[in-house]
């Protein structure tokens, strides 16, 4: 019977493999000959994978494992569970999918076959970029790396490398991703290893490489590498479109609208269409709403919103993620902002369930550590307590001297400032440090004290006061304290962001490469600086918005910055006295400052410096 289910098969009868398995299984568990009831098992589930029945193969997937478990075949334990984490991850199901790779890892570690669990990192760490965990995708290449590197496996090793430049380009570490991607197309030397890499992989790494120039603004250079594969293109249609939108998308970049990029982006949309290809679909039509983004509003919007249909069709948030951001850039409309935090708050989610489980996967703590670890949590919550219980009226002589240091702080700093053009505004500066110390401090302080003489003060209010007369002097120090303009600025400029963030008001920072502040001069970096710590402030105390987005580009030599509220705008009168200072800062470096707002309909700020 072995043989004539072997024939069927080989001809493509699968129907009929399918009941001569079932005739053969059902002799084999009457004879309780477990070892070919677990390959009957595995040769049903791959006769109900090849007619396309999901559940009936899925269900003798799951007899192949439990028989392979009972028997103690771990090589084919670690088998099944990789193709039922596969099946998993083609269904988007990731957090049950890393749960099956992991498992299947373990698996093969446990009969040190280090390939496959080299091979199985592969597929963990592209199932993390998947969901956007970028920290531990490449960790995870990383391991897989240290069981590979010293074989022949060009193909996962090439991938591994793959997995680190797409991890480190998405982190906005371009020069990283190129170094990966080289080491990735450097094993393709020869007939012999570009035919193990795969030729569709090849492409693809050179796809990416183009991306990576793209994003660098070296343009020439992506539009070679992408004018070299349509070259060596031959029957790969669907990879033939995906290059031509890269293609148009580069061409936009360096050109603005042109009808070359139009052309190339409809004919892609056109294929795309006709093989129902709705990931693709979403991509071209994204690029095409900003193709036309600067000169047909409408037709822009019209792109946006189909794209952003199709990505809710994908069922990817992050895919959605990118279309409303793109959409509300053109125009947004109520409830657009609402999705926008609400998506980007289930990426987050997503995000951090995957991490749990890769964090438990990769520390698996015993009992005993995790006995330690409880001790030490209980002595540091005695500790804290003990903090808590100290005498208030010490505590209380702690914050004024804090307040006199940070008072005598912002005096020498203000008095250091030497030059004629800057006096009015370090006056203004102490006018405004004074009445926040007797409005803000000096008030809190009294009314702190008036509690401290009571019979029987309440610990609790009184140290919950005492934090916020530190943070209220902790605030005015930094909005007072230097700007670090050196190489770690980018970092000065992200910590500014991150300090507005809160459970109110999101602040996202996007466009933003790390390179664009090089052979910026220091006074520049320090006026942009002041700049968005004040609308930050004003959108902080004033707006009541929810999401503030910040761009930051550099474009021939000229930095462009918008920085965008949902708040409940201002009118003119209220804007000619409360953003004079701002305007004033952005004049004095021979920059622009333009604003568009209405009562109750946001704010939307434009910035434009040559530098």
């Amino acid at each position: 019977m072995k043989n004539k289910i072997a024939d069927l098969r080989n001809r493509g009868v699968y129907d009929s493999a399918i009941v001569c398995q079932g005739k053969a299984l059902e002799i084999a568990v009457r004879l309780k000959d477990s070892s070919y009831v677990q390959y009957g098992y595995f040769m049903q589930y791959q006769n109900y994978k090849k007619v396309g029945n999901k559940d009936f193969t899925a269900k003798y997937l799951q007899k192949w494992y439990d028989m392979s478990e009972m028997r103690n075949d771990t090589l084919w334990m670690a088998s099944a569970k990789q193709i039922q984490g596969t099946i998993l991850y083609n269904n988007e199901e990731y957090e049950e999918a890393f749960e099956k790779y992991s498992t299947s890892k373990k698996l093969y570690l446990e009969i040190n076959d280090t390939i496959n669990a080299g091979k199985l990192l592969l597929n963990i760490a592209n199932l993390q970029k998947k969901i956007g965990n970028l920290g531990a995708s490449q960790l995870s290449a990383l391991d897989g790396l240290q069981y590979l590197e010293s074989t022949n496996n060009l193909k996962s090793l090439s991938g591994l490398y793959y997995a680190l430049a797409v991890a480190s380009k998405e982190t906005g570490r371009l020069k990283i991703a190129e170094q990966r991607l080289n080491q990735a197309l450097a094993m393709a030397k020869d007939s012999a290893s570009r035919s193990k890499i795969g030729i569709l992989n090849i492409r693809k790494f050179k796809n990416t490489k183009a991306n990576i120039f793209k994003e660098l603004e070296q343009y020439d250079k992506a539009i070679i590498i992408y004018e070299e594969l349509l070259v060596d293109e031959k029957n790969d249609t669907l990879e033939t479109k995906r290059v031509n939108a890269n293609l148009a998308h580069t061409l936009f970049l360096k050109n603005g609208f042109n009808k070359k990029s139009d052309s190339l982006l409809q004919n892609a949309l056109s294929y795309f269409f006709s093989i129902k290809k709705t990931s693709a679909l979403f991509s071209v039509q994204l690029k095409l709403a900003q193709l036309y983004s600067e000169i047909n509003e409408s037709k822009s919007l019209k792109y946006a919103i189909e794209a952003l249909k199709n990505a809710k069709k994908t069922g990817n948030p992050t895919s959605v993620f990118e279309a409303l951001e793109v959409k509300i850039h053109i125009k947004h409309e109520d409830g657009d902002f609402t999705n926008y935090v609400k998506i980007r708050k289930q990426i987050e989610v997503n995000k951090e369930n995957l991490s749990y489980l890769y964090a438990n996967e990769r520390f698996d703590l015993d009992t005993s550590e995790k006995k330690r670890i409880a001790s030490d949590k209980a002595k540091i919550i005695s500790d804290k307590n003990a903090a808590q219980a100290r005498n208030q009226n010490l505590i209380l002589l702690l914050i004024l001297l804090i307040l006199l240091v940070v008072t005598f702080f912002i005096y020498q700093k203000i008095k250091r400032r030497h030059k004629v053009e800057k006096i009015k505004t370090a006056q203004a500066t102490e006018v405004r440090i004074a009445t926040k110390v007797h409005d803000e401090l000096a008030n809190d302080i009294h009314n702190l004290m008036s509690r401290l003489e009571t019979s029987d003060p309440d610990k609790d209010n009184v140290l919950d006061k005492l934090d916020i007369i530190y943070n209220n002097a902790r605030d005015i120090s930094k909005q007072n304290s230097s700007v670090e303009t050196g190489k770690n600025f980018p970092e000065e400029l992200s910590n500014l962001f991150r300090s507005y963030q809160s459970e109110e008001v999101n602040v996202i920072l996007k466009k933003y490469d790390i390179d664009i502040w090089k052979g910026i001069s220091s006074h520049i970096k320090i006026t942009i600086y002041r700049v968005l710590q004040e609308l930050l402030t004003n959108t902080k105390k004033h707006s009541n918005a929810a999401l503030v987005m910040v761009s930051v580009e550099k474009k021939n030599k000229e930095l462009f910055i918008q920085y965008t509220d949902n708040g409940k705008g201002f009118d003119e009168e209220i804007s000619k006295n409360g953003l004079q200072n701002a305007e004033n800062r952005i004049h004095a470096i021979k920059g622009k400052l333009t604003f568009d707002t209405e009562l109750h309909n946001g704010c939307k700020f434009n910035i434009n410096v040559p530098v």
